[in-house]
């Protein structure tokens, strides 16, 4: 896949957008508000996605080039510097990660395999955490003080939230008469209803992510049975704002999944 970085990383920057976009999202910056975010804006979020673009291009250069796993790790730190001092957010930390493995994962590859892929990443994803991080996160902070393994175990496992569980989702929705629209936010009850989701751990803690997942499960029967799912998501964003719950992992991951569909062409034929 090493021919494909190039176009890869725009669609992955792609699906970070689309992700963004997408109208309604519980707790989530969307078109309508900033959800459970009160420091965020949607212009804030437009302002942090051009910086993970042009981390992704640097990456993608970087990996054409041959240079090592360290190279494209100094990248990311670079740009989530970047992030913080031209957007003031950290918003788009963890789709850095993860849009970053996957695009180096996919320069191991030779074809795309999806499996290969996934394998790829989880053995980038075990360099990655064997070096020293001397600075602990949210993440880190929540797999110390529970059995959550939040992003880290996502990455070690190979994106099974993308491979086994969005992916899925999508297609089975799109091959049962689902058209674009109802496929993807299947993809997004699927993710809300299998994330282990550290940000909702953080914020509202077991009650928290134990609401995002009866949520998703409610999502998906709702597409399932051609209900009103819009309204729904409309009606738990208020309540996600009470509370002040969101699901940042969930996000990412819908991102990564929009990125890789879009990648395969599933996104645009669905759409036709």
């Amino acid at each position: 896949m090493r021919s494909e970085l190039p176009t890869l990383s725009l669609n992955l920057v792609r699906g970070a957008f689309m992700e963004l976009y997408l109208t309604p999202k519980p707790g989530l910056v969307d078109l309508n508000d900033s959800g459970s975010h009160r420091d965020l804006t949607l212009h804030r979020m437009e302002t942090s996605l051009k910086i993970v673009s042009a981390y992704l291009a640097e990456v993608a250069d970087s990996l054409a080039r041959g240079e090592e796993l360290a190279a494209q790790v100094r990248l990311g730190v670079a740009a989530e510097a970047a992030m913080l001092q031209r957007a003031g957010t950290n918003c788009h930390k963890g789709y850095i990660f993860l849009s970053g493995l996957l695009l180096c994962a996919g320069s191991q590859v030779a074809r795309r395999d999806e499996g290969e892929l996934s394998a790829a990443v989880g053995r980038l994803a075990k360099r990655f955490f064997d070096r020293p991080h001397p600075q602990p996160t949210n993440g880190s902070r929540i797999r110390n003080s529970s059995e959550a393994q939040g992003v880290m175990g996502e990455a070690l496992a190979g994106f099974p939230s993308l491979f086994g569980a969005a992916l899925p989702a999508f297609r089975h929705e799109i091959a049962r008469g689902g058209n674009r629209g109802t496929a993807v936010y299947a993809m997004l009850g699927r993710l809300m209803a299998t994330v282990e989701d550290s940000t909702s751990l953080h914020r509202c803690g077991r009650e928290g992510l134990a609401t995002v997942r009866e949520d998703g499960r409610k999502l998906e029967l709702l597409v399932l049975q051609r209900g009103d799912f819009l309204g729904f998501l409309a009606e738990r964003n208020e309540a996600y704002i009470s509370r002040n719950l969101t699901m940042g992992g969930v996000a990412d991951l819908l991102a990564l999944s929009f990125a890789w569909l879009a990648h395969t062409g599933e996104l645009d034929l669905a759409a036709s």
